[in-house]
């Protein structure tokens, strides 16, 4: 009987945790060690206090580095992009960076897909960092875990990993 009481002052302490942990929405991401293609590498983290808005009033025509990149995930800056695909169609997106890389694809959110998108950055003509921020989604960041490190081929699209999903997680997102 005892084992019992014990097992459930425990469970009850856990769920109080659970229930007054701060919001997941802007909260730090741990710097964890993750798997990533074989090899260990450090993850980026967001921080409580981003770093300071820098406002880009005028689109840029340089190449958006990975330091840029870096900045905008950092201060959870939105960023402006005139894109041309590779059929030659040229579209202007607002996209949210999710898994800052030295590659040259960006993983991003879509503002205008409403979906996880990735972008060669060699084909991104011009852009700015906006001056706001957006809310860091971890459902977001869980399926660039998942698929970002995936061949192209074997990638999920959202709408099927997303159905793999529990049902609370597909339906927040299902009329997007």
């Amino acid at each position: 009987m005892d084992i019992l009481i014990l097992c459930l002052i425990v469970l009850m302490g856990w769920a109080a945790w659970i229930a007054f942990r701060p919001s997941s929405r802007r909260r730090t991401i741990n710097a964890n060690l993750h798997q990533h293609d074989g090899s260990l590498q450090k993850r980026d983290t967001l921080r409580d206090e981003p770093a300071e808005l820098i406002t880009i009033p005028e689109p840029n025509n340089r190449l958006l580095s990975a330091d840029d990149e870096r900045h905008a995930f950092k201060t959870g800056q939105p960023i402006w992009i005139r894109y041309k695909d590779t059929s030659g169609t040229v579209t202007e997106r607002v996209v949210e960076i999710y898994r800052p890389r030295d590659d040259e694809v960006i993983y991003t959110w879509c503002r205008r897909k409403q979906a996880p998108r990735t972008f060669v950055r060699r084909n991104i003509h011009q852009w700015r960092l906006l001056p706001e921020r957006f809310d860091f989604d971890p459902i977001v960041a869980q399926y660039w875990d998942e698929e970002g490190t995936r061949d192209r081929s074997e990638k999920a699209p959202w709408n099927r990993w997303l159905r793999r999903q529990p049902k609370e997680i597909a339906d927040r997102y299902k009329y997007q």
